[in-house]
């Protein structure tokens, strides 16, 4: 500790010093700055002066050259105005040749198109009366027939046997349909009468084979419930036994319990001291009595406790297993009777095995027979649809209408075959749609030769005005050019003032460079005027002074921050250690205290363990405990049960029926009733002391709704000083009542909690 404080000071020492030290370097270090940046602003200064001058030159001749442009821009104008008229003349002339030209050629190609407007009126008489051949040709494909020994030309007898074909075409489709549904209908019952007899005798095997499977199944619980009887006989062999042996054991410990009690406080004889207080009594010890000799009856005692209770444990599982197996031969409820076990569970498996078999075939025929019933009665119901409205055999009906049919198709023959022919004689042999397409063409040819000549016509009028346009405008524009000549005496030449002109960008910039070279120049001209004396430094030696003192700055505040973590770690270790010193002293304080007392506190439990005054006192506990969970058992159960202690057992008092008996005997929730009274009553006793909660886990779902209110009346009303009840159950209506609750969700990465 001495050598840690010591480095914290030395330390300090360190720190302080170069805190003193810091201010200085860092003025050292701002004014190497400042020289250094005031000598290079004044080496910048000299080369921009330099260049500066050398450019002066330069800038006379832009000034030069600025004049000459200004006197070009006034000429350029006027001799490009000149230049456009002259042109502009040139281009009229020309376009009055082309026009002159053109005119006489559009006269010619009139001349040579020679239209004749009566020839196409007459091709266009001769299309409209030929349109109505289309109809005809329609109502001919309509049928298809070219040749037939007796053709004859009537298109409305054709037209009535068309509109009447489909009609009789659809009676006999329906007839078709009718003459079906009768055959398929009469297939369908025969497959439904051989259904039904299958069914009758599947279900006649299946009752058989049920009977069987029952009778397996009984001979099968006979023998289970004989090999449960035989082990029940061997069981309680071996419970009685035990019982032997348990009386045995507690007969010793009784005759043990009797020899310690006669050797009384002898057995305290270690921890008396002459003139100190005796740890049971309070009194003063004067003398010491002799020391006990004999037997080491602890040992003795702990040796035959252990075995008691290792019987005690044997006899509960053999009491459970006995239970069990009485319930079991219960449950079976049949004469027990010999037989071979694995046999008959082979056999009744077989047996149930192939009664699921037939039940699937069953079920499989049943489905069938459903199914098959339901297209029958759609086939009846679709026979009597297509029979409605008609009379006799379906068979009979069906021949004449076919009859009929095959008539009337013979004679649309004949009449298509008739049509056919006038059609070919009224188009040339070329068909209706060749025929009108010649047509057509004939008189589109004509009309284009007429839009032609109508065009030519417009096209040698609109020459004729923009002629006579261009003849006024060459005059006009002769008037101009010669005006524009006159306005160009004492001017710059043309090529002369092209190569001066300048464009407004480019004389711009000229003159801003003129202008920023300027003031550029007297700028410099006034920070060089303003510039401090400077000592005679180089730049490199400036940049040097200034690398020296940073870098001297640096490693003073890289040891400051060294310094300040080193001290916080070792204070922070004198303050461990500080603290570590402090609980180590108290801890060999307390140490010391309890070696003192561990050898008294620790013999004197044990003895107080193996004597009578534990029995004493937990007799006297229980009793309280009984009655205080008497008064709750009274509350819950509405008055019915009462709580009595019997020895160590607990026996209930029936009100209803004044009768006495054991508690295993009460129904789930009647022993989760008396559960409860005495885990309440138990956490009223040890509350008193060092109980600070008290938690109730499950068993509300054997209650019945009654119950369960008086249960979550009784747990609302406890006087909990201060503890904290809780209740753990999945009852929704118990969880509801409580004021706080907390909820656990089951979820795949695990069980979540949250409060309600």
């Amino acid at each position: 500790m001495e050598a840690l404080e010591s480095e914290l000071e030395k330390a300090q020492r360190e720190a302080e010093a170069l805190g003193k030290q810091k201010p200085r370097l860092e003025r050292e270090a701002e004014e190497a700055k400042a020289l250094l940046q005031a000598l290079e602003e004044r080496q910048a200064l000299e080369a921009r002066r330099a260049r500066l001058e050398a450019e002066a030159p330069t800038m006379e001749a832009l000034r030069e050259r600025l004049a000459r442009a200004e006197e070009a821009a006034r000429a350029l104008p006027l001799w490009r105005a000149y230049r456009e008229k002259e042109a502009a003349l040139r281009d009229t002339e020309g376009k009055i040749q082309e026009l002159e030209g053109k005119l006489a050629g559009l006269e010619e190609r009139r001349k040579a198109l020679a239209f004749d407007p009566e020839a196409l009126r007459g091709a266009r008489e001769a299309l409209l009366e030929a349109q109505g051949l289309r109809a005809l040709e329609a109502l001919w494909r309509r049928v298809g027939v070219r040749e037939h020994p007796k053709p004859r030309l009537d298109p409305k007898a054709l037209e009535a046997l068309l509109e009447k074909e489909p009609l009789l075409e659809g009676e006999v489709r329906a007839l078709e349909a009718w003459a079906e549904a009768r055959r398929a209908l009469r297939e369908e019952e025969a497959a439904l009468a051989g259904l039904e007899d299958e069914l009758g005798r599947v279900e006649a095997l299946g009752k058989a084979k049920r009977e069987e499977v029952s009778a397996l199944e009984e001979a099968l619980k006979a023998a289970e419930a004989h090999a449960l009887r035989e082990e029940l006989v061997a069981l309680q062999g071996e419970l009685d036994r035990l019982l032997k042996e348990k009386a045995r054991l507690e007969g010793e410990l009784a005759e043990l319990k009797e020899a310690e009690r006669r050797q009384g406080l002898l057995a305290y004889h270690d921890l008396l001291e002459p003139g100190e207080p005796c740890p049971l009594c309070g009194g003063v010890v004067h003398a010491l009595p002799p020391r006990p000799e004999g037997l080491d009856l602890a040992g003795r005692r702990k040796a035959l406790e252990e075995a008691l209770s290792e019987v005690l444990r044997e006899l509960g599982r053999l009491e459970q297993a006995v239970s069990e197996k009485e319930k079991a031969l219960e449950a079976l409820g049949v004469e027990p009777k010999p037989g071979d076990l694995e046999g008959l569970k082979e056999a009744h498996a077989q047996a149930k095995e192939a009664l699921e078999g037939l039940r699937g075939r069953y079920q499989e025929l049943r489905g069938e027979l459903r199914s098959k019933e339901v297209a029958v009665r759609e086939l009846r119901q679709e026979e009597a649809r297509l029979r409605q409205g008609r009379e006799g055999e379906a068979e009979a009906l069906l021949a004449e209408a076919q009859a009929a049919l095959a008539a009337l198709k013979e004679e649309k023959a004949a009449l298509g075959a008739g049509l056919y022919r006038y059609l070919q004689e009224a188009t040339r042999g070329l068909g209706v749609e060749a025929f009108l397409r010649a047509l057509a063409a004939e008189v589109k040819a004509l009309e284009e030769k007429e839009g032609k000549d109508r065009e030519l016509s417009q096209k040698v009028e609109e020459t004729l005005r923009t002629l006579s346009a261009l003849r006024a405008r060459k005059e006009e524009q002769g008037r101009a050019l010669a005006e524009a000549e006159a306005s160009l005496q004492g001017l710059m030449p043309e090529e002369e003032a092209r190569q001066f002109y300048l464009s407004p960008e480019e004389e711009a910039a000229l003159q801003t460079r003129l202008q920023d070279h300027e003031k550029e120049l007297a700028e410099v001209e006034a920070r060089w005027n303003a510039l401090p004396p400077l000592p005679e430094v180089s730049l490199e030696e400036a940049r040097a002074r200034l690398g020296k003192a940073q870098e001297a700055l640096s490693r003073a505040q890289e040891r400051l921050r060294e310094l300040g973590e080193r001290m916080a770690v070792l204070r922070d270790r004198a303050e461990a250690l500080r603290e570590s010193l402090q609980r180590r002293r108290e801890l060999e304080g307390r140490l010391a205290q309890v070696v003192r007392e561990v050898d008294l506190w620790d013999k004197l439990a044990r003895d107080l363990q193996e004597n009578h005054f534990p029995d004493y006192l937990l007799g006297l506990k229980q009793q309280s405990l009984v009655e205080r969970a008497d008064a709750l058992l009274a509350t819950l159960s509405g008055g019915r049960y009462r709580l009595l202690g019997k020895g160590g057992e607990y026996e209930v008092y029936d009100l209803w029926t004044e009768a006495r008996r054991p508690v295993k005997t009460l129904s789930g929730g009647e022993s989760f009733l008396a559960s409860l009274s005495l885990a309440l009553a138990l956490s009223e006793e040890l509350s008193r002391g060092r109980l600070g909660a008290l938690f109730l886990d499950e068993g509300f779902g054997t209650l019945d709704p009654e119950t369960l209110e008086v249960v979550a009346g009784v747990l609302e009303s406890l006087p909990t000083r201060g503890r904290l009840v809780g209740i753990v159950t999945h009852v929704e209506a118990l969880a509801e009542r409580l004021p706080a609750r907390l909820r656990v969700r089951k979820h795949p990465s695990g069980s979540r909690v949250e409060w309600v």
